[in-house]
């Protein structure tokens, strides 16, 4: 069922309800007012009975006809009686219930309704006897008004509900037009027309903030469209680049006949390029894993000193020409650095950090620092290389992405960015300052345990 269907029989629902209360609120309040009503009417004729009947001496019997002339018939089927009332019992001529006439005898007063008719009783007491007063009508207008309001009220009802259903259907309509329009435009944004955008009248409004919500994530979706392509784009080049090159090499060895140190040179320079074409492979593939796998990683406390010293030490036999001195304050010497990482990713990190320094320095000696301080724990890693150019320092991030100075040294472009991405699983940032030609300084701060 639509949101619109449901508001709809929800808002008919509430409204006819209301109408409904409201019409038996007014039917019994006046069906209350007109009892009391007639009932003060009775209380007057109850009272005119009584003084005819204690003054009776004093009037003649002319006198006492006129007064009952004038009184008598003036509510409708009204019904008077004076009886003596002996052992509880009364003779009287209207046909009351018996549970109706045993409340007149046990009551000094009594009011009274059966079969839409109203009465009282009173007793009046002397020393030798008790008469019994009884006034009893019928107010035949009144029911009768009554039940023409009951009728008319219910023909409105019957009348209103399906209006108030008509005209919920259409103010839901006419409410929810804007989101039924917004839901066809966002129906026709696909991968060819990402650029378009919803159209936002009023931003203060629920529709006008779900469509900023909307376009926000759009914004979100062609930017990484964007970043997806450029990343095919640049993953297709730098692993075709490589393979052209061991293909190419490979063919002008097999072209013709050579030498010994010929067919070395040939395979120096393939395996050159296989080497750089298996980093960027092993490198997309953790990178894709990262992010595919975020919440599945494992990690563990580790020592931070010990780690670093262990992993330079790694990294030291792969890297032979590597100059790698390492600096660490005397208090975090004195006290254990525990961290929770994950050991595989941060030796990534390192390696990743090392390598840069060492291969864009020519391997000159490259400054490490372990410093720490408030439950933090720093590693700087400074070079004296090429440096990076102010207008790379904010894309040097980006996968792929090299500085024009960079282009001659081999790489694939996708280290900084998977280690930025694994500093973040981290809770931490790499941060970089640079100065062309004088070298590089990152650094990066994680959280003790």
């Amino acid at each position: 069922m639509k949101i619109s269907t449901r508001l709809s029989l929800f808002f008919s629902v509430i409204a006819s309800g209301i109408f409904m209360m409201a019409g038996f609120a007014i039917y019994w309040l006046a069906s209350t007012h007109r009892a009391e009503a007639f009932k003060e009417r009775l209380l007057s004729r109850l009272e005119i009975t009584e003084k005819i009947f204690l003054e009776k001496e004093q009037f003649t019997e002319k006198e006492i006809e006129k007064i009952k002339t004038h009184f008598s018939n003036s509510l409708p089927h009204e019904k008077e009686e004076v009886v003596a009332l002996i052992k509880n019992e009364a003779p009287l001529s209207g046909n009351y219930p018996q549970a109706v006439f045993q409340q007149m005898v046990s009551n000094s007063n009594f009011y009274f309704e059966y079969n839409n008719r109203q009465g009282l009783s009173k007793k009046l007491k002397f020393p030798d006897r008790t008469y019994l007063l009884v006034v009893s009508a019928t107010d035949t207008t009144g029911l009768r008004n009554l039940a023409y309001l009951k009728s008319r009220m219910v023909a409105m009802l019957l009348i209103a509900i399906p209006l108030i259903l008509l005209s919920s259907f259409l103010i839901v309509r006419a409410a929810l037009q804007p989101l039924t329009q917004k839901i066809q435009h966002a129906n026709a944004i696909g991968a060819d027309n990402l650029y378009q955008r919803l159209k936002v009248y009023n931003p203060e409004d629920e529709i006008g903030k779900l469509a900023t919500a909307f376009n926000k994530l759009l914004d979100r979706i062609e930017a990484s469209f964007e970043a997806q392509k450029s990343f095919i784009s640049n993953a297709s080049h730098e692993i075709r680049n490589p393979l052209t090159a061991i293909i190419g090499e490979a063919e002008i060895a097999l072209s013709k006949p050579r030498n010994q140190q010929e067919y070395i040179e040939a395979l120096q320079h393939m395996l050159a390029e296989a080497e750089n074409l298996n980093t960027t492979v092993s490198n997309l593939l953790q990178l894709s894993k990262i992010s595919a796998n975020e919440t599945a990683l494992r990690f563990s406390k580790i020592n931070f000193n010990n780690f670093v010293n262990e992993t330079m030490t790694s990294f030291g036999f792969s890297n032979p020409d590597s100059q790698l001195h390492l600096y660490t304050a005397p208090k975090l010497q004195a006290k254990k650095a525990e961290i929770k990482a994950n050991p595989a990713l941060l030796k990534s990190v390192l390696f990743n950090l090392w390598d840069n320094a060492c291969k864009f320095s020519a391997n000159s000696p490259v400054e490490v620092s372990l410093t720490g301080t408030n439950g933090q724990v720093t590693l700087r890693i400074t070079d004296k290389g090429i440096g990076i150019a102010p207008h790379d320092l904010e894309k040097i991030r980006n996968p792929f992405y090299r500085g024009k100075n960079a282009l001659q040294v081999r790489g694939s472009g996708i280290g900084l960015a998977l280690t930025e991405k694994i500093l973040m699983l981290h809770q931490s940032s790499l941060q970089i300052q640079s100065e062309l030609g004088k070298g590089t300084m990152v650094s990066f701060t994680l959280t003790c345990v």
